[in-house]
């Protein structure tokens, strides 16, 4: 039967069985409901229809029948006095307080506004969901989880115009003003084996981390459709708490992601931010299929660090904010094409279903390499490392430049420790080194991250040790494995750029850039942009300075006559290079700028129209220059002069009107 009904409230040791064909259903009218909250961005008051009671227990819901908010009913219908030109909101279901709760079965449908919400609860299971929202109207999620510990979302399935999948940590006010008790973290949730399909985001950590949001896994799982689909976006608003919260140990594993073709709030299939001072740090990507990325790049920026992509057979699509590997290798094609064996008799054998490279049986030196004597600089490099017995060790060699100079981090199982070396000329120097418990026949990702003359090792994503050389030597090189013991195996090297700077001005504001002419600001175009709004010479300037780097950003003219350029090791405003779009001489432009005088050192044809977005990217080490436009290679120069060898990035134009967005530089060069 169909059912209608007001507000309910489920007490401790309850279950609540609706059976197959049962129906509770609301009354469509908001005066028929407490009002439990304010939404002010709705400017309308909204009713929790079926929660528990605060500091519960044991609370059961389960079976096969439908609850039905006739939330948009509600929503779009007038109040009467005193509210009579306000909407009312439904929250479907709000578990608030509560702990020990069980959700099995139910289909949840037309809330009109967030769905299913779980609140400062602890130990939730919720399984076979079926969350059915309208595809068409904002703020109408299918599920989030709010500050709350130990929750398991499986087996689910959720449709919504607004985010399917979210966890979320606010400061106490507005439409969480009234909610039980203390602020409190969230940790330890797990959604696994879910389907989304949203014009939103599909999963996502955020909108908000006032407090910490610790251990969230999505996995298993299928995005049908979505704007965004994987997102950590740490900045709701700045926050006013003492201190602000993180995320950390966030993990996406084994999702296959359709399509990314709808553009609300940014169209991408990863993003990545905090827009406040709180840090996003140990996220991992694994077995991502991405069959669809998206309009715009994927985005990174803010306090990031330890972001961790395994790029292996069953990944594709990897457009990593922009950034590809400067060299990978899971050893899957069964040879070690691209590596140069020094020493030892290096294998590719079959360990367990995968393809490994093994040390064979010397037990003397075994030295492997890849580019080595190459120009990388700055750069992180990880790989798998598996020992067979205990009295053996394993290494990762990086800026390595030939069989006698390079750097070693490795575990050493005879002594239970990890070590950090340095070979000179042949001498092999121990330079750091702490205890490890090591066991046999067990892989460690072991990654080695050099800044200059400072390495930072870590085992498993967590920091082990650091060293900052107080000698300048060892400055490039490429990477290798090193073994002193027989039948060590070695996996899923990735070798990647460290990132500079970033910068999509989603914050609103240009903090960190330096303008020296013109007039700029940050406007929205479908997202924020850094636009231009003068018709004379404006310069604006970020960064350090670099000096072999990568650096690109998004250009839009918006008209026929007009120009926007990058420039690059930028020493002040009257020394750079730029390299630009010129769409009145339909040319690609490149430009030197010494001491005030403005080159051009080369130019190529290039068809280009107003009011569209190109990618425009510059590379440069030592003194040759490549341009790419939207990912390919349009012109190449060598500076015949040393001249202006470090330097900020920056942006120019002549012409008012013109925007930039998602500014990005990672070094070494790609």
């Amino acid at each position: 039967g169909v059912y209608k009904s007001g507000n309910l409230t489920l007490k401790s040791n309850v279950t609540f069985y609706l059976a197959g064909g049962a129906v509770i259903v609301g009354t469509g009218k908001g005066e028929d409901y407490v009002i439990d909250f304010r939404k002010d961005s709705r400017n309308a008051d909204g009713t929790y229809f079926i929660r528990t009671a605060v500091d519960s227990s044991n609370i059961t819901i389960r079976g096969r029948g439908t609850i039905d908010g006739k939330g948009i009913a509600m929503r779009e219908r007038k109040m009467p006095a005193p509210n009579k030109n306000e909407g009312f909101l439904n929250n479907l279901l709000v578990p608030i307080a509560t702990t020990n709760f069980t959700f099995d079965g139910l289909i949840l449908r037309d809330g009109g506004f967030w769905s299913f919400m779980v609140v400062r609860s602890d130990n939730v299971t919720i399984k076979n969901l079926k969350g059915f929202q309208d595809l068409y109207k904002i703020e109408n999620d299918v599920i989030d989880i709010n500050e709350s510990q130990n929750v398991l979302v499986k087996h689910a399935i959720a449709i919504s115009d607004d985010d399917t999948y979210s966890t979320k940590t606010w400061l106490q006010t507005g439409m969480s003003k009234g909610w039980p008790g203390a602020l409190e973290h969230l940790e330890n949730v797990v959604f696994d084996d879910a389907f989304a399909w949203t014009r939103c985001a599909a999963f996502k950590i955020g909108m908000g981390v006032a407090q910490p949001q610790i251990g969230v896994t999505i996995r298993n799982s299928y995005v049908y459709q979505s704007a965004r689909a994987l997102l950590i976006d740490h900045g709701y608003q700045y926050n006013t708490l003492p201190e602000e919260g993180y995320a950390q140990n966030i993990t996406f594993e084994n999702i296959d992601i359709e399509r990314v073709g709808i553009n609300q709030f940014g169209n991408y299939w990863l993003g990545v931010s905090t827009s406040t001072s709180g840090d996003v740090n140990n996220v991992v990507l694994k077995n991502i299929n991405v069959r669809e990325l998206g309009s715009e790049q994927s985005r990174i920026s803010g306090n990031v660090s330890d972001l961790k992509v395994t790029v292996n057979s069953n990944v594709n699509g990897i457009n990593f904010a922009n950034s590809k590997p400067l060299f990978s290798d899971n050893f899957e094609d069964g040879d070690t094409a691209g590596w140069t064996s020094v020493t030892g008799g290096w294998t590719v054998p079959t360990d367990g279903t995968n393809k490994v490279l093994s040390s064979g049986s010397q037990t003397t030196t075994s030295l492997i390499t890849a580019n080595a004597g190459g120009s990388w600089t700055d750069y992180a490099y990880e790989a798998r490392v598996k020992m067979g017995i205990t009295d053996a060790n394993a290494g990762i060699v990086f800026r390595v430049q030939d069989a006698n100079n390079y750097y070693m981090y490795r575990i050493n199982s005879s002594n239970q420790k990890l070590e950090l070396y340095k070979s000179v000329n042949g001498q092999l120097t121990s330079v750091a080194n702490t205890p490890f418990t090591a066991q046999e026949k067990q892989f460690y990702t072991v990654k080695a991250v050099i800044k200059g003359n400072k390495i930072f090792c870590y085992v498993d994503g967590e920091l082990k040790m650091e060293w900052t050389n107080p000698v300048t030597e060892l400055t490039t090189g490429g990477i290798g494995f090193r073994t002193t013991s027989a039948g060590v195996h070695f996996d899923d090297v990735t070798v990647t750029p460290i990132l500079l700077f970033s910068d999509n001005f989603e914050d609103g504001n240009t903090t960190g850039w330096a303008s020296a002419s013109g007039s700029w600001s940050v406007t929205t175009d479908g997202t924020k942009v850094l636009t231009q709004n003068n018709s004379a010479t404006a310069l604006i300037t970020a960064g350090d300075a670099w000096t072999d780097y990568t650096y690109e950003a998004k250009v839009k003219m918006p008209i026929a006559n007009a120009n926007a350029g990058i420039i690059f090791r930028v020493q002040n405003e009257n020394n750079y290079y730029m390299y630009r779009i010129n769409v009145s001489n339909q040319k690609l432009e490149l430009y030197k700028s010494v001491n005030g005088q403005l080159t051009l050192v080369s130019s190529t044809s290039f068809t280009t129209q107003a009011n569209q977005w190109y990618t425009i990217k510059a590379s440069v080490q030592g003194t040759a220059i490549k341009g790419y436009v939207n990912g390919a290679l349009k012109t190449e120069w060598t500076n015949p002069v040393t001249e202006l060898t470090a330097g900020k990035i920056g942006f120019r134009t002549t012409s008012a009107g013109v925007s930039f967005d998602d500014a990005l530089v990672l070094a070494p060069p790609a």
